[in-house]
């Protein structure tokens, strides 16, 4: 055996043992903060969880400053790995539906969400995200504040997450908001676009009939029901 490499061999055990006994503590007061957040996050009380999630992330980084040559990727994915479930247990903390129901509430959660850079933004779950606006705009929709909820009815839409349910409900939403606001040509499309997800949602035809009547274009009605929005924008711009 080349005695050369048995040398290298050992020089990198020796710089290994040396690494490890440096940053070890730092790692296992990390792991241990983090353990401690998921705790407090599985029984929901996010705010706590929170701290210990900021605890864990402050000594992976610390970590990172020892600049590791053996841990470094294992340090870099567990840094990736905790950032992602404070990110989304901040969403659950901010987003709670208590802290939604209040003005206040909802302008922190906002502040939250456009706080946060492009590369923490990446961690959030989208559909959460979706359902926590849905839920902000329904509450003002059901308390009569319909600009409020058109707001956030159109951060839903413009996500345009996959989930068929939700699209529904949130286009459906619009629509009765448009028609409200007697903006009947843009309700309808609305309405239509619901029928996109669901073609049997009685809500959404009643709604269409409703609104073919104040613009006066009945006669079109099995057109808009089998078209898509675009095609129903285009139908709107030929028959009126």
């Amino acid at each position: 055996m080349d005695d050369n490499n048995i040398e290298e061999k050992l020089k990198n055990i020796e710089d290994w043992n040396k690494e490890r006994s440096n940053i070890k503590p730092i790692l296992e007061i990390a792991i241990d903060c983090h353990n401690k957040a998921r705790r407090e996050a599985s029984w929901k009380n996010y705010e706590k969880a929170s701290e210990f999630f900021k605890l864990a992330i402050e000594n992976y980084k610390n970590a990172l400053k020892l600049n590791p040559q053996y841990y470094l990727q294992d340090v870099i994915e567990r840094v990736d790995f905790v950032i992602d479930e404070y990110i989304n247990n901040m969403v659950n903390f901010k987003g709670s539906p208590d802290r939604l129901r209040t003005e206040n509430g909802v302008k922190e959660f906002m502040e939250f969400i456009q706080g946060l850079s492009a590369d923490e933004r990446k961690y959030i779950d989208q559909y959460e995200l979706a359902m926590r606006y849905f839920k902000i705009a329904d509450i003002y929709f059901q308390d009569g504040n319909f600009d409020r909820a058109y707001e956030f009815f159109n951060k839903v839409a413009d996500m345009q997450c996959n989930r068929p349910f939700l699209n529904r409900d949130t286009y459906l939403r619009i629509g009765e908001i448009l028609y409200h606001k007697r903006k009947f040509k843009e309700a309808l499309v609305s309405f239509v676009s619901v029928l996109s997800f669901d073609r049997g949602n009685t809500d959404a035809v009643i709604n269409l009939d409703r609104c073919l009547r104040e613009l006066k274009i009945f006669e079109h009605r099995f057109k808009f029901l089998s078209a898509t929005p675009n095609e129903a924008k285009k139908l709107i711009m030929e028959v009126l």
